[in-house]
């Protein structure tokens, strides 16, 4: 269809908002309460614009102004502006923005007006400061003062909705954002409107906000009325360096955006991945980062002559690790790491295990099994008709996954895209939006997801595959009637399946998902499990699991805890002082996966990028950098001593080209997977280190004295680090 917008004729599929149409002519409109990915309700009313459309006769023929080739559809204007987030453009539609408008341009400064009515001016104190929607219209649309000359409502101020969200309820304009957030997403109503009227404020039900989801209306608040507490205070948005990456926390890879300041890491926001998370976080991944600036490991340590462990320059932790692997085959030396790990780092170890022809090789956590079904997307979790999740806590394993599943019962609708981006305001979608449960079955043991689902089924997670593929009950006969009558239809296979899962299980699941259609995914035991499967991390014939490091002759182990070292030298690498840490004999400092560059693989089969924030962490260094570190120690060559000579060796042999990979990901298929006996994982997307010391301001400014920390005043002198950089 064709609509005008200020005087320009553009091409739009039916069903456009006006708020887009705008949008999609280059123009501006002010909106609060619209959001790409929550119902257009028309609450704020700054969205303002003329609108007027032709009408027909009864003959069918449009009314016409103007005489021979001149004439032309007559527009009929409403009288007065409309809110453009809640319109439809039509066919013929003619739109003013204030831009052409001074009607919209005088109602939206009048209606900014009012929103300032009660709304404090304490920018200066604001967290928002800097990022407040508000205070940016504002500055364009606003009149610049106020013909109103009494107080201010007053209400309480610093009010925590949970440990994670403090509400300032004088701020708040009611544009409901987050009321529609709980209602639409994670499908919990705990938040609403009290009050009518000038009272009107936002609360909670007794007990506060449920940990899960919650960080997400600090994001969309427009104004400072909902703020991460984990941040606050820590900065003003135009003091952080923004790095948008890719959150490693989970298998699903949702794209964040890491805010640091003065080389700290102190918030975490949601990036926008149509594909992947959409634009929400988990609570986790928003504020479980404290980690990477407290209690680094800064300097190598290696133990001395009273067995303790003392810090040290790198060279000489070469030289510790020389003198430990004297005397040594290379062989022998067992090679692990963290499977969230890029593949650039997989890549090295892998092509270092075969200079030295170690057989000890592993990543962990990982499960024994690889899975072969047709995979599916999260895009096909979201748009499918049936849903069956098998032995999976989602909240665990990967809870944006668990919001895609919402998603499909509410409809499956994405938010379409145009050339401005994703749809300002989809009419398609409604508010408290009718759910359809009976397309989600839940097997396995009761989790969130539970109370969602419209199949329960109580199975043990083992063989609850098994007894899908030839049910005997009714319960499990009624799942397997749903995944047949499905024409979309997809598995979600979790933990308590996948861990020890048998030789028979890839061919119950093959068979199961070729009679039903069905695609799968089966959730990766940590953030690129997946992607290190495919370049043979695992121990080759008669090579030690990590679960046996200890029987090891010596050990490298990359940011991993099992607790115990191996039987002879052991060098750790990580950013913590780690249980595993103290038994070793020389500690190398790594970096966190937020100071990371290089790729990894979602539980999707999507490539995501990592890009480095600026995180001051001393002379840490990357697994490939240490490697290099280690390779000269060992007296062998490294294979790669940097981030390009790393995908080089994917190029060479699994065929990966990493040169070009977009910002939202590419869904890639390696050609084989390896497996192998592995220790059964407990998923824990919690661990003690994420969780923020309660710390008053004194307690913090102590500590960071006691530290020796200084405010940087200039760009600092990049550390010595072994190994080159190619």
């Amino acid at each position: 269809m064709k609509v005008t917008v200020d005087g320009i004729e553009i091409d739009l599929p039916a069903g456009t908002s006006a708020i887009d149409a705008v949008f999609s002519a280059g123009g501006d409109v002010p909106y609060f309460c619209a959001h790409k990915y929550l119902s257009p309700v028309g609450a704020c009313r700054m969205c303002l614009v003329e609108s007027g459309s032709p009408r027909k006769n009864p003959d069918g023929s449009f009314v016409m102004e103007g005489e021979g080739d001149a004439a032309s559809p007559k527009i009929f204007w409403f009288p007065k502006p409309m809110a453009s987030c809640t319109m439809q453009a039509t066919e013929g539609m003619h739109i003013r923005s204030a831009k052409t408008s001074e009607v919209v341009a005088k109602a939206q400064a009048g209606m900014m007006e009012f929103t300032l009515l009660n709304h404090p001016l304490d920018c200066p104190t604001c967290d928002k400061g800097g990022a407040c929607e508000l205070q940016d219209r504002a500055f364009e649309y606003g009149y610049g003062a106020s013909r109103f000359g009494f107080d201010r409502r007053h209400a309480e101020k610093h009010y925590p909705l949970s440990d994670f969200v403090i509400l300032d309820q004088e701020r708040c304009i009611h544009c409901k954002r987050c009321v529609r957030y709980f209602e639409e997403v994670p499908g919990q109503e705990v938040l609403d409107f009290i009050e009518r009227g000038g009272h009107t404020f936002i609360d909670t039900q007794e007990g506060g906000l449920p940990t899960g989801f919650s960080g997400n209306i600090t994001d969309i608040c427009p104004v400072g009325a909902l703020l991460d507490n984990v941040a606050r205070f820590r900065g003003r948005n135009w003091e952080y360096d923004h790095t948008p990456t890719t959150c490693t926390l989970c298998p699903v890879g949702c794209s964040i955006t890491v805010d640091a300041r003065n080389g700290r890491l102190e918030r975490i926001v949601a990036g926008e991945n149509r594909d992947v998370n959409e634009a929400w976080i988990c609570d986790a991944g928003r504020f479980g980062h404290v980690f990477a600036s407290e209690e680094r490991l800064t300097t190598p340590l290696i133990r001395d002559e009273d067995g303790q462990l003392v810090p040290a320059t790198w060279d000489a932790a070469i030289d510790a690790m020389k003198r430990g692997f004297s005397g040594m085959r290379t062989a022998d030396v067992a090679l692990y790491l963290g499977a969230d790990s890029t593949l650039e780092e997989g890549a090295a170890l892998e092509a270092l295990a075969a200079a030295t022809g170690a057989r000890s090789v592993d990543h962990s956590p990982r499960y024994e099994v690889s899975v072969t079904a047709p995979q599916a997307t999260l895009t096909d979790v979201a748009t499918a008709d049936a849903v069956v999740v098998i032995g999976a806590d989602l909240g665990e394993e990967a809870p944006v996954l668990e919001l895609r599943i919402l998603e499909m019962l509410r409809g499956g609708l994405i938010p379409p895209e145009f050339a401005h981006g994703t749809a300002i305001a989809d009419l398609r979608l409604v508010e408290r939006p009718a759910r359809r449960p009976e397309r989600l079955a839940v097997i396995g043991q009761e989790s969130r997801l539970w109370a969602h689902a419209g199949h329960r089924v109580s199975a043990n997670g083992k063989g609850a595959l098994a007894r899908l593929t030839h049910p005997d009950t009714d319960e499990l006969r009624a799942v397997l009637s749903l995944l047949e009558g499905a024409e979309r239809p997809v598995i979600i296979l979790g933990a308590d399946v996948l861990n020890g899962a048998s030789g028979s299980f890839s061919a119950n699941l093959s068979d199961l998902a070729s009679r039903t259609g069905a695609k799968v995914i089966a959730i990766p035991a940590a953030a690129n499990s997946r992607g290190l499967g495919a370049l043979n991390l695992v121990p080759r014939t008669g090579g030690l699991p990590l679960s046996r490091a200890q029987e090891a002759p010596a050990a490298f182990i990359s940011r991993l805890d099992p607790g115990v070292r191996a039987a002879g030298f052991t060098v750790v690498h990580d950013t913590h002082l780690t249980t595993t840490a103290r038994l070793a004999d020389v500690v190398l400092p790594a970096i966190t996966n937020y100071e990371k560059r290089g790729t990894v693989q979602n539980l999707e089969g999507r490539l995501l990028p990592l890009h480095p924030a600026a995180i001051q962490s001393g002379e840490s260094a990357d697994l490939i950098r240490t490697l290099t570190a280690l390779a000269e120690a060992l007296g062998v060559k490294a294979p790669a001593r940097g981030l390009r000579g790393a995908q080089a060796l994917l190029a060479d042999r699994v065929a990966l080209n990493l040169s070009d990979l977009p910002a939202r990901g590419a869904l890639h298929t390696f050609r084989q997977t390896f497996a192998g006996p592995a220790a059964p994982h407990t998923p824990t997307l919690w661990t003690e280190r994420m969780h923020a010391r309660r710390l008053t301001w004194v307690d913090r400014i102590e500590e960071l004295v006691q530290n020796d920390w200084q405010l940087p005043v200039a760009p600092a002198a990049p550390p010595a680090r072994a190994g080159g950089d190619d």
